[in-house]
């Protein structure tokens, strides 16, 4: 008999969620002193981690993936909080791309481990 996966994973999915609202932040820039201006480029590098992220989260459930994602959130809280909020957006350092890229690598092994107790990846 067949047993029906459950794919909830409720902190997992908040990481996600926090995720996009923070890469939202650090991509909403203001435009002069009127208006603000959305930096595709930096919301999709802000993205990246979360979206490999993504990927485990419906097929791991437990402690693994809420480490994992804290740590993601929390770095991530870090570079917005230095970059946006206290360096008024310059982004001249390159600094607000490179970390994103660097997290999703180093998320990369959880989803072949992921994909591996869930029996897709043999």
């Amino acid at each position: 008999m067949m047993h029906a996966q459950s794919y909830a994973n409720p902190p997992g999915y908040l990481c996600i969620f926090i995720g996009v609202f923070l890469s939202a932040i650090s991509a909403l820039v203001p435009h002069f002193e009127a208006a603000y201006t959305l930096m595709t480029r930096v919301f999709v590098a802000g993205m990246l981690p979360y979206l490999v992220f993504g990927i485990s989260v419906p097929l791991m459930r437990g402690g693994l993936t809420t480490i994992v994602g804290l740590v993601i959130v929390v770095a991530h809280a870090w570079l917005v909080f230095n970059q946006r909020i206290i360096g008024n957006a310059d982004y001249s350092d390159g600094l607000i791309y490179y970390l994103p890229v660097i997290l999703a690598l180093a998320v990369l092994p959880l989803v072949f481990i992921a994909l591996k107790q869930s029996g897709i990846h043999r």
